[in-house]
């Protein structure tokens, strides 16, 4: 049964239409799996969310921020899932469609392939190892260069005369590397040794280790 709060319908678990910092966003579930994300025009230029192109890192940022909303409005929560993403401008606004698809079926890729309207995202956590403090501090001004003042959630850790980075990578095709430019500083860390490491570790920095290392 619908509960009515004002002029707006709102369905538990199902629909939310809210007002939420300053625009209405209107989230519809469509089973477990897939839920359908209305904006107008203007919300999506308030969050900067610029046609269709998730090469862009801004659009993928985005449409994270979205996905987001939609978990603490509806309980759409992708987790570790790759993500299909279809959209379509409307007149006044864009319609979206997100389907979790944890591994991505030969189908959907042929898909993806053939359509100008339909993308992948995933993300995750990664850590990286550092032999010295200089590569971190590299690794850190690599990633500025290419994300400008985007905030990047980012904790630094040391251990055994060691360093390490973990980030949030936020990645296209289905594959979440954003910043392939640590590479040449760092080793990728599995994500089996990761907890380990992190657990194990003395923090230099929560959040902000970017923006704290390139500056040094």
């Amino acid at each position: 049964m619908a509960k009515k709060h004002g002029s707006i319908f709102a369905f538990p678990d199902v629909y939310c239409k809210k007002r939420d910092r300053g625009y209405i966003l209107e989230f519809l579930l469509i089973g477990e799996s897939k839920i359908k994300i209305v904006l107008t025009r203007a919300e999506a230029d308030e969050m900067n969310l610029v046609g269709h192109d998730i090469s862009d890192a801004d659009n993928r940022r985005a449409f994270w921020r979205l996905i987001g909303l939609a978990k603490e409005r509806v309980g759409f929560d992708p987790a570790g899932d790759k993500l299909l993403i279809q959209l379509y401008p409307m007149k006044d606004g864009l319609e979206l469609f997100v389907t979790k698809l944890g591994l991505l079926p030969d189908s959907s890729a042929r898909l993806v392939a053939k359509s100008d309207k339909i993308s992948l995202l995933s993300k995750k956590r990664s850590l990286y190892a550092f032999d010295h403090l200089d590569d971190l501090v590299a690794a850190a001004r690599s990633v500025r260069v290419v994300s400008g003042d985007i905030h990047i959630e980012s904790d630094a850790y040391t251990a055994n005369d060691k360093y390490y980075l973990s980030i949030e990578e936020y990645g296209k095709g289905g594959e979440a590397v954003e910043f392939p430019s640590i590479l040449e500083f760092a080793t990728p860390i599995t994500a089996e040794l990761s907890a380990y490491i992190v657990e194990h570790s003395e923090c230099l920095a929560m959040g902000d280790a970017i923006l704290k290392f390139s500056r040094l």
